[in-house]
């Protein structure tokens, strides 16, 4: 299969102060493309510029400069309003934390972005839920309240709601749940889905089929 470019960034620039209340963030004219089915690991020190990169690219944060492409749409004609609904149609996220709703089960957890994003049916979003919680190996748990369950098993709920939406792009900042990897490993050859994730080399070097190594808020050129 002929690869397809998801994600074309050009010359990127974007300069945050105590950015997430950690020191200065910064990321300088970063250029790459990536392609659909592709796990692209992002590597560096803390404070590198690689979690602000990921949410530049997660139309989290809007670069200071540069040309984003996302999906064949130019993130500089949206308004804010479309930003945020392209975003959650096209995106699923991973961050430091799951949060999920304690009171809630895993499977009323894991379908929210089903009803709040693409207004499904019951049935349709039904079917879907019991899809991911099974691909993510926690379908057994599909009524327990996350409050309830260890951490492995919250992390894998937030994986599934991450894909619920069928997203086509995962973004992971550095989520510390290492067995995660695998399983979007596997997400982005069933579901033919760019995985861009932020961590440490040693653990997502095994996946990746890449590293972007930064350094400073640049891309460190081997």
């Amino acid at each position: 299969m002929a690869s397809v470019t998801a994600i074309t960034c050009e010359s990127l620039t974007c300069l945050r102060s105590d950015w997430n209340n950690a020191g200065d963030g910064r990321v300088v004219d970063f250029s790459a493309a990536f392609e659909c089915g592709e796990f692209v690991g992002f590597c560096g020190e803390d404070g590198s510029g690689k979690g602000l990169l990921l949410n530049v690219i997660g139309l989290l944060e809007k670069a200071d400069s540069g040309r984003l492409v996302l999906l064949g749409h130019d993130a500089a004609d949206f308004s804010e309003e479309d930003t945020a609904t392209f975003r959650n149609e096209a995106c699923g996220f991973l961050f430091g934390h799951p949060y999920l709703l304690p009171s809630f089960t895993v499977a009323e957890n894991v379908a929210m972005p089903l009803f709040r994003i693409c207004g499904g049916g019951a049935v349709e979003a039904r079917e879907r839920t019991r899809e991911v919680l099974e691909f993510a190996g926690i379908g057994d748990f599909e009524t327990a309240r996350t409050g309830k369950l260890d951490p492995v098993l919250r992390w894998r709920a937030a994986f599934a709601r991450a894909l619920v939406h069928d997203p086509r792009v995962l973004i992971a900042i550095s989520p510390p749940d290492p067995d995660l990897l695998p399983l979007a490993k596997l997400a982005a050859a069933k579901y033919h889905l760019t995985v861009l994730w932020a961590g440490a080399r040693t653990s997502v070097a095994p996946f990746a089929d890449r590293i972007v190594e930064m350094k400073d808020g640049r891309a460190v050129v081997p």
